[in-house]
């Protein structure tokens, strides 16, 4: 069985009688064995950024196109530059990744599914994004540079990352 956990005294305390005095200090931790090592859990990895992939098509571009792509835009007349960036920005995920990997269906992005994106003038930056598809949901990367219209993506690029467990996901709050 593995020894009982040591506790820290103050100086005011006194060592009682029955235990040795003789160490050099009472207050330090005693150092953990190879045993006590395997046990400790190591933090979890910090999630890399992978290198992006320039889009070569732009599809919000054809949102005019299309009566529902019209409708659509004109649904996002009603909100502010800011939500009007995002909403572009993660159709083109959307738009991108159902073309790039047609067998995984990607219905929806998120930009900011495990950290806040940045936005910088006309361009977003979602290094946390995550998308859904077929009731799975994957980490996401993209940068996003919109028009100055606010009418479509002048520049995408993006990495799809690895699937998202069940526990992150219930974690994240992300929908099924």
């Amino acid at each position: 069985a593995p020894a009982p956990l040591q506790q820290h005294r103050t100086q005011d305390e006194q060592v009682p009688a029955d235990l040795p005095t003789d160490r050099a200090s009472t207050d330090a931790p005693p150092s953990p064995t190879a045993k006590d090592a395997a046990r400790i859990t190591p933090a979890p990895p910090r999630r890399r950024v992978p290198e992006l992939t320039e889009a070569r098509t732009l599809y919000t571009s054809r949102l005019r196109d299309t009566a529902l792509g019209r409708a659509a835009l004109a649904e996002l007349d009603l909100a502010d530059p800011e939500e009007r960036i995002f909403q572009l920005c993660t159709y083109e995920a959307a738009e991108q990744l159902r073309r790039e990997h047609q067998d995984l269906r990607f219905e929806y992005a998120i930009a900011e599914a495990r950290e806040e994106a940045t936005l910088t003038g006309l361009a977003l930056e979602a290094k946390g994004a995550a998308i859904q598809g077929r009731g799975r949901w994957y980490d996401l990367s993209f940068r996003c540079e919109v028009a100055e219209d606010l009418m479509g993506v002048t520049g995408f690029a993006f990495a799809l990352g690895p699937e998202i467990t069940r526990p992150e996901r219930d974690n994240l709050d992300l929908p099924i």
